[in-house]
């Protein structure tokens, strides 16, 4: 993983998952797995609430789980969350949530916020039949949105 990586090799890393649906409840808390795997990756930095600062319990786009469950679903924090991890690491991580093209909010993509950070965009992929076309549909939405730098990844790198 990429988080582990950079953070054995001495860096000060940050993870950001702005938003998660479908996650578990656990001593009165919600918890992304995916946020969590992450956070542990990276050597837990900071606190996992600042990781992903909106987590909802319904299987659905966060923004309609949080109606769903009679919670607010706060579009501007998907882009200020990642304001405490600026003063705490030299790398920040940002993990998107179902595909670049995976609504955020009622006219919100993860491509919006992907490009309203400005990072290079990093395409991880199942190493899994359908793959190609998956990636390939990520990288024309990307290129749609303008995204000047892409890179793409197997998740594993051995043959099927």
């Amino acid at each position: 993983m990429i988080a582990r990586a950079l953070a054995q090799s001495g860096r000060r890393i940050g993870v950001y998952k702005p938003a998660a649906s479908g996650c578990r409840e656990e001593g009165g808390t919600l918890i992304s797995d995916d946020a969590l795997a992450l956070w542990n990756a990276a050597g837990r930095p900071g606190d996992l609430e600042h990781v992903c600062p909106q987590r909802f319990a319904a299987p659905l786009a966060p923004h309609v789980a949080a109606r769903q469950e009679g919670k607010p679903f706060d579009v501007e924090l998907l882009r200020r969350g990642i304001e405490y991890w600026y003063a705490r690491a030299e790398v920040v991580l940002v993990e998107g949530a179902g595909g670049l093209m995976s609504p955020l909010g009622e006219n919100e993509y993860v491509a919006d916020l992907a490009e309203a950070f400005g990072f290079p965009l990093l395409v991880v992929s199942r190493n899994m039949l359908g793959t190609i076309n998956q990636t390939l549909q990520t990288l024309i939405a990307a290129a749609a949105f303008q995204r000047k730098e892409k890179r793409t990844v197997p998740e594993r790198a051995e043959p099927l």
